[in-house]
Formats: C-alpha cells, sequence, structure tokens
C-alpha cells in the first residue's frame, strides 16, 4: 500500500496512519516534512490482507501533531504488481524530465468522451443484490422485470437475450398505459398555470394530493397518448378559458378559494430563470436565434470554472453539474443531478444583488440603452413608454412615468441605469 502527499516545512512531522486489514490494525507514522522515498511522491506503509468481498480503510488522523496534514492518495496496489521502486532524481532536471514525461503521457491518454450513454453488455444476465449497499456484498439474484404496483394489463416478457430497454420504452409509452400520459399532461398543466391539477406533481401516490379537476385529468391524457404530441397538449391548455383568465378575481372568489385550487382565477407566478435570462437578452437586441451545437470547447477536461458566454436561448445552453449560470444559480434553476418536476420559487436578497452587481444584467442594461438611443424616438416620453414596452410589455403608469422623467432630468445619460431597475422590478420577474 502506497501513500502520497506533498512535503513542506509546515506539514506536520509525525503524521499517524492507521490501515485495517484482515489482521487488524496498524498504525505507521509518516514524517510529511521529509520528501516521500518513492517517486518522490509516494510512500510505503507495508503490505496487509484484505478480505475479497470486504471493505479496506485508512484513517489518516491529526491527533497528537502540529502543522498541516494534507492527504494526495492512497494506492492499494496488489503485490505482484507492484513497480520497481527507483529512488527520485533530485534538482531542476528532474522537474524538466517529470514535466516533458507528463506531457507526453496526456498526448498518449485516450481521450475523455463528453457525454454519457448507454451500451448493451456482451453477456446480458440479471444482477444481484448488493447487501447494504456493498457492492462485492452480493446476495440474491433480481429478476429484470417492470413495476408491478398499479401497474396494467400483462407485463410484457423479459428476452433473455437482450438488456429489456426497448421493452421497458414500448411499455412506458404504451397508449394502454394511464401512468405516463397522466403524469406529462399534469405537469404541462403546472407549468402553464403554476400549479397541477395534481399539486403534488411528483407523487401520484396515496401521500400526494388528489387531482382538483380528475375528469379533465383523465381527458387531457387521453389526448396526448393519442398522438405523444406536446405542441398539440400545449395548444390546447391555452386556448381554454382557463388559461386566459386574470389574476384580479373578486373578493368572494378569493375567499371561496384561497389557494386557487379550483382555477378561478391566474395565478401570479415568477419567471423561471431561462426564461428571466431569455428575456434581458431580448430586450439588449443580443439574443441570437441560433439552435443547437455544443457550446463548450471539445477538449474541456471538466465543468468547473466554464464561462458561460453564449447568447443563444437558455435551451441551448450547456447544463453542467459543477458549473451553471450564475442567473440560473440565483433563481432556482433546478439540480442537474435530480429530477424535479416542481421547482422552487424563492424571493431571496441574492435575487435582487444580481440585478444590481452582477456584469451580466449591467452588460444587458448597457446593451438595452444602446439599441433605445439607436432607435432615434423624438423626446424623453416617448423613449420612456419604448423602454416599458420593451421591458414589461406595458406602457409605465403616471406615478412611473414621472419618476422616470425626473430621475433622468438630472442624468440624461443614465438610460442604462434605467433598464437595470426595470429588470430588477417585480413586474419583470413576475407574470401576472
Amino acid at each position: 500500500m502506497w501513500f502520497a502527499y506533498s512535503p513542506g516545512t509546515n506539514r506536520a512531522p509525525k503524521v499517524p496512519v492507521t490501515v485495517f486489514s484482515a489482521d487488524g490494525e496498524k498504525t505507521i507514522f509518516v514524517d510529511m516534512k521529509a520528501t516521500p522515498p518513492v517517486q518522490g511522491r509516494y510512500i510505503s506503509l507495508g503490505q496487509f490482507r484484505f478480505e475479497k468481498d470486504g471493505q479496506s480503510f485508512v484513517l489518516v488522523s491529526n491527533e497528537g501533531t502540529k502543522g498541516h496534514v494534507c492527504v494526495d492518495a492512497v494506492a492499494f496496489i496488489p503485490v505482484e504488481k507492484v513497480p520497481e521502486i527507483k529512488p527520485a532524481a533530485k534538482g531542476a532536471d528532474n522537474a524538466a524530465a517529470l514535466e516533458s514525461e507528463l506531457k507526453k503521457l496526456q498526448a498518449s491518454a485516450p481521450k475523455r468522451p463528453l457525454a454519457m450513454s448507454v451500451i448493451e453488455e456482451k453477456q446480458i444476465e440479471d444482477t444481484t443484490i448488493r447487501i447494504r449497499g456493498i457492492v462485492h456484498n452480493t446476495g440474491e439474484i433480481a429478476p429484470r422485470g417492470f413495476l408491478r404496483v398499479a401497474t396494467f394489463g400483462a407485463l410484457p416478457a423479459m428476452p433473455k437475450d437482450q438488456s429489456g430497454r426497448k421493452e421497458l420504452a414500448e411499455w412506458i409509452a404504451s397508449k394502454e398505459n394511464p401512468l405516463t400520459a397522466r403524469v406529462y399532461a399534469n405537469r404541462a398543466w403546472h407549468w402553464l398555470l403554476g400549479s397541477g391539477l395534481v399539486r403534488t406533481v411528483d407523487n401520484f401516490g396515496t401521500t400526494g394530493e388528489r387531482p382538483s379537476h380528475p375528469e379533465l385529468l383523465a381527458h387531457l391524457a387521453t389526448r396526448f397518448a393519442t398522438d405523444w404530441s406536446v405542441k398539440n397538449l400545449v395548444r390546447s391548455i391555452v386556448m381554454s378559458r382557463t388559461y386566459r383568465q386574470s389574476g384580479n378575481a373578486d373578493l368572494g372568489t378569493r375567499n371561496a378559494d384561497p389557494e386557487n385550487k379550483l382555477f378561478g382565477r391566474a395565478n401570479r407566478r415568477r419567471l423561471e430563470a431561462e426564461a428571466i435570462r431569455d428575456t434581458m437578452l431580448s430586450v439588449s437586441s443580443k439574443l441570437t436565434d441560433e439552435r443547437g451545437g455544443p457550446m463548450f470547447p471539445a477538449a474541456i477536461a471538466a465543468d468547473y470554472g466554464f464561462k458561460h458566454t453564449a447568447t443563444c436561448r437558455s435551451v441551448y445552453v450547456p447544463v453542467f453539474r459543477n458549473s451553471l449560470p450564475e442567473l440560473f444559480d440565483a433563481f432556482d434553476f433546478a439540480d442537474p443531478s435530480t429530477v424535479t418536476g416542481r421547482r422552487n420559487a424563492s424571493t431571496v436578497a441574492p435575487q435582487a444583488l444580481f440585478m444590481m452587481n452582477n456584469p451580466f444584467a449591467v452588460d444587458q442594461a448597457k446593451h438595452a440603452a444602446s439599441r433605445l438611443l439607436a432607435e432615434n424616438h423624438p423626446d424623453q416620453a416617448t423613449r420612456i413608454d419604448r423602454a416599458y414596452r420593451l421591458t414589461l410589455g406595458r406602457l409605465p403608469t403616471a406615478g412611473e412615468r414621472a419618476i422616470a422623467a425626473k430621475f433622468l432630468e438630472k442624468n440624461p445619460d443614465a438610460w442604462a441605469a434605467v433598464f437595470q431597475s426595470l429588470f430588477a422590478s417585480a413586474d419583470f420577474r413576475f407574470l401576472e
């Protein structure tokens, strides 16, 4: 077993490293001030026996030490594969040789794939249960199959010489399967009206809410299952009287249904992060109509620190687990690692600070101001009306017009600040 660390004068001189093996536990003390004897990077902790299906533990502690404890790696190497140990050379020549060797190894290394995909195994078989989640601690065979709870009709047969993914896809998209169409139709309703017919969009089970309009949900699901066309499903919802309602309901309607479970009025809801970004780019005239295609360099090695500079629609922006656009982080973008039917819609201080200080918001406000001034409007009042039309889709009220005119009278070249204040307003971020 090899232990890797970087030496240094600020490192701890006596670091306890405890190895738990089949022979019990053994503690070795490592002096991190000294240069590691193996290739200048590693020190051998010795040979140990481990159980085949057991787990291996190495505990590094800072107990009783003075200085920094820094662990680079622990390598478990079979005895027959231990490489020949060569003493580390000293001086600048060694560093140059190592850098040269590293470059050669990197150039000859296989190219990392940019996307994960699914391929069939050469040998198709059922997997076994991993007891307590330990990969090497196997139990009984778990046959491949389909969901048996709340299912319908006869389940498809699972082929022995194939994985069964094709049969699973056909079962999910079957017209006879009520689950898929109901869940999707409910989510489309939720996306368009702010809440679903089943308000717990991720839970159709006994612990979730009952549908407020079960017949309507069944109708939408049945129509959707005939063609699986999302466009037709959306069209049928947005052309309904329910979707076209105003959010300004009378007091009697609000008192009778304060949570609006029966959709007697429109829900006031915030724009999604993508819509906020796209609207800001549209107002500034920087939104491009390019579609698809990679938005990152082909030689990218990791998504950490990736700079999002594209001005295409947000639907084409690459979504990385470790590097999202700052606007997405601020405005409750869904976690890329999980399935999210209903996003959070928070109102927190970092959102206001983003609109005030973030370079993206500042730049789009400047571009929007340049666009407005290039249109050659005859007077200041017309420009104010145009700014509100572009940003909020309406004319300013008398009070808003007076405040903007007074501000511009003192700061005639401050149109960027006007647009930035409109971006930061509640009217820009919320739909009535």
